[in-house]
């Protein structure tokens, strides 16, 4: 009901507001209309602000209303059972049986010790 109160109130001030411009254009304002002017247009941007409070507020009751709702349709979630979850090392390593294809351990071969010989 405050809703249909507010925006009866917002389309009444719309429609002087309108009025008052079109006097502006055929004849200008004196100091008291503009006044007034300034006065209803900050009123509709009130009664603009306070209709999206409630509109927001309905919304997110709604959704609050819902939520517990959507939590029971959902299916349970479980945790990895401990036995997958923990693997040895190796396993999870990919390609760790074969060492010579790791990349991080080619590397240049060994030389031989020279012989620094006195000949």
């Amino acid at each position: 009901m405050p809703q249909e109160k507010l925006e009866f109130e917002l389309q009444r001030l719309r429609a002087e507001l309108n009025k008052i411009r079109q006097d502006e254009v055929f004849g200008g304002l004196s100091a008291v209309q503009l006044a007034e002017y300034n006065r209803k247009s900050d009123r509709v941007y009130d009664l603009e602000f306070e209709l999206h409070v409630i509109a927001f507020a309905r919304k997110s009751l709604v959704v609050a209303k819902e939520e517990p709702e959507r939590q029971w349709d959902k299916d349970p979630e479980t945790d990895t059972p401990q036995a997958e979850a923990r693997q040895p090392y190796r396993s999870r390593e990919k390609d760790s049986t074969d060492s010579s294809t790791d990349s991080r351990r080619q590397g240049e071969p060994k030389k031989a010790p020279e012989d620094k010989g006195g000949e």
